[in-house]
């Protein structure tokens, strides 16, 4: 017998190690986010006008290190990376503060997915990483497992449909925008620190040749109005 587990979906993850200096700053700037909304068990800066990290000095080393490891994620899909270009066209801190648990607040990120963006980025700069907190992962509804009219009693590597990723501090796990994923209630003893990135991947400015299935770079681009 032979089972083949075709198209599968790559979730990358790469434990980093931050300069002291560099892992200082930013958390400096998150716990500074953190005190502006301490009333509140998980904020994220992208609803709360804090979402162009990557512009911030504090954050130039993480940007550097996103770039290396999303390109080397496109190098296992067969990308030739020197025609392409990854943009942070967002890029904002999460905090998820467990004191304020049992309160009357929301306890995880609802399942969601980033239609404004090709990649993800969630880097953990402090977490308590056997508190909860998972990024989990979902099959696509559309999934041609979704349609079979089976209910598996255990979980084999055919039937599974779901991921947990505890969260690691200094871990940096990437992946296609368009997963649908969640976090789950933190209970930790310390705050629990992300920072999350989207991701747009462009063709070189002068890419010469078949360019017909990337996006062109921005230089190209002509802004169409009445």
């Amino acid at each position: 017998m032979s089972i083949d587990y075709w198209f599968p979906t790559a979730i990358y993850n790469e434990l980093l190690q931050p300069p002291s200096n560099s892992r200082q700053l930013m958390l400096e700037y998150v716990n500074k986010f953190h005190s502006e909304h301490s009333n509140t068990y998980c904020v994220t800066g992208d609803v709360a006008n804090d979402s162009q990290l990557a512009h911030k000095a504090e954050f130039s080393w993480l940007n550097s290190e996103v770039g290396k490891h999303c390109n080397l994620y496109l190098e296992a899909y067969g990308v030739d990376t020197d025609k392409v270009l990854v943009y942070s066209s967002k890029a904002w801190p999460v905090v998820c503060n467990p004191k304020l648990r049992m309160m009357d607040q929301p306890g995880t990120i609802a399942p969601h997915t980033h239609p404004n963006a090709h990649l993800s980025v969630v880097y953990y700069l402090q977490t308590d990483s056997e508190a909860g907190g998972d990024l989990i992962f979902e099959a696509s509804p559309t999934h041609p497992l979704r349609y079979l009219p089976i209910n598996p009693e255990k979980q084999t590597l055919a039937s599974m449909d779901c991921l947990n990723i505890p969260p690691i501090e200094n871990n940096l796990v990437i992946f296609p925008s368009s997963m649908r994923h969640e976090v789950i209630l933190y209970y930790g003893d310390i705050n629990r620190y992300s920072i999350v990135y989207d991701i747009i991947i462009t063709a070189k400015e002068d890419l010469e040749g078949d360019n017909e299935m990337v996006t062109t770079h921005p230089k190209h681009w002509m802004e169409l109005h009445d």
